[in-house]
């Protein structure tokens, strides 16, 4: 794939440092690229809470006024939400401004197309060919279309999750939460989405501003306010979301965060106790715990390349009843196919519901792994340099995405990142051997 300057592209978008290597310019030929790609119609666009979120939105309605675009402006929404709106509303594709779990001063693209869907690898491809032609439509007489403003997406998105859920059981329960919304797109949706549940909420970090308020990704290092809160108090569940509302995390009743694959796990176990099918889709990087999970449920596990699309293309085509991956972000088709922690939410609360059970008690079943992540900083040519190496090496890796090795008490992945400048490692095991393991590979890796 041709390079822009700076930009991390790849199957997550673009995403730069706003005013550095995002800027105004590329902005606007990529919104323009865009048009040019999907030929006309009406395209929703809207952010998370980064302050540079409206001069992005700008710079992107400017590209797409003068591609013959009509911009339905949806403001500060979640990604999920903008998904749904787009396939409810049958626009023409939509484009959402956020660097998801990167700090403040990243912003991006994410492009999605008129099924709510994002962009596939071979489309993202399409779209950085054009953006560098510069061959971009003009209107149509030289008519130049005005932006629309939609007030009530969340509404829409709202009333899918509540339809697959049992409200009335979720309201019996009256539920106390934590809700850490980290100054993201969900400081404006989460809390009225669980009060019309019945449920009392305690809002943290939902203060949306110059700075996030706590590291943006919902990670146990970063939650650690959330889970100091439920110690405290007489809670039965916390939840922690990323900028865009696309990741979820949960905390049990006494504090515990379950970490994203372990979330994943306990939504798709919930989830599949109630809704059959025969087969889930899953990363190449998620936690055997979701194997063990589909064989309670006699339900087949299908492996994907890294990446939302990558997932939900696999989905589509094996006609998986659900999927995910180990950040938190569960893939419910019956919703939309798109990562939602809003329907985790929903989910996770009709599980509790249904069984009567705390997290910790959902939790206790599950096994547990020595799991380790780690990343190493490398420029993408550097990364792929790597990856080439290590293949050479390992004769018998899966190389689907850089490369997997899988052995009865362990397994790793190794691969390039698709939204920074680094290569990552994940790692899980039966035995603190898997560290040892790690700690060899690392040494190769920095070797080669």
């Amino acid at each position: 794939m041709k390079k822009v300057a700076g930009i991390k592209i790849g199957v997550s978008g673009i995403r730069g440092l706003v005013g550095i290597t995002l800027s105004a310019e590329n902005i606007v030929n990529f919104a323009r690229a865009f048009a040019t790609l999907i030929r006309g119609g009406k395209v929703a666009i809207g952010t998370d809470s980064r302050p540079s979120g409206d001069f992005i939105k700008s710079a992107v309605e400017s590209g797409l006024i003068f591609s013959g675009i009509t911009p339905i402006n949806l403001g500060i929404v979640s990604t999920p939400t903008l998904a749904i709106y787009i396939k409810e509303k049958k626009l023409d594709g939509g484009i959402i401004i956020t660097a998801s779990h990167n700090p403040e001063e990243w912003n991006g693209l994410k492009f999605l197309n008129s099924e709510g869907i994002f962009l596939s690898p071979f489309k993202i491809q399409n779209l950085v060919d054009i953006y560098h032609q510069r061959g971009f439509i003009l209107p149509e007489n030289n008519f130049f279309h005005k932006t629309i403003d939609e007030q009530d997406s969340f509404g829409i998105h709202m009333s899918k999750i509540y339809g697959i859920i049992d409200k009335d059981m979720i309201k019996k329960r009256n539920f106390k939460i934590v809700m850490d919304t980290g100054g993201g797109a969900g400081s404006f949706f989460s809390k009225i989405f669980l009060e019309n549940l019945n449920c009392q909420v305690t809002m943290i970090n939902d203060k949306v501003g110059k700075k996030f308020p706590r590291a943006p990704e919902p990670i146990p290092k970063n939650i650690k306010g959330c889970s100091k809160i439920m110690k405290e108090g007489q809670f039965d569940i916390g939840f922690a979301q990323d900028p865009d509302a696309d990741r979820l995390a949960i905390i049990d009743e006494n504090g515990v965060v379950l970490g994203g694959d372990m979330t994943l796990a306990v939504l798709l176990s919930g989830y599949l106790s109630r809704k059959k099918g025969s087969t889930i889709v899953v990363n190449q990087s998620t936690s055997r715990v979701v194997e063990y999970v589909a064989s309670t449920q006699d339900v087949k596990v299908l492996k994907s390349a890294v990446g939302e699309i990558n997932v939900v293309e696999m989905m589509k085509n094996s006609g998986a009843i659900a999927g995910g991956e180990g950040n938190g972000g569960i893939i419910i088709p019956e919703v939309h196919y798109c990562r939602d922690s809003f329907t985790g939410m929903g989910i996770m609360l009709d599980t509790m519901a249904r069984s009567k059970k705390k997290v910790s008690e959902i939790t206790s079943i599950m096994p547990k792994y020595y799991r380790i992540k780690k990343k190493i900083p490398f420029s993408m040519s550097g990364a792929q340099k790597v990856i080439s190496l290590l293949k050479e090496e390992y004769k018998d890796a899966d190389t689907l995405d850089g490369i997997r090795i899988d052995k009865q008490d362990y397994w790793f992945h190794i691969r390039p990142s698709n939204t920074e400048p680094v290569l990552r490692i994940v790692a899980e095991g039966n035995t603190k051997q898997i560290y040892t393991i790690i700690e060899d590979i690392e040494k190769k890796i920095l070797s080669k």
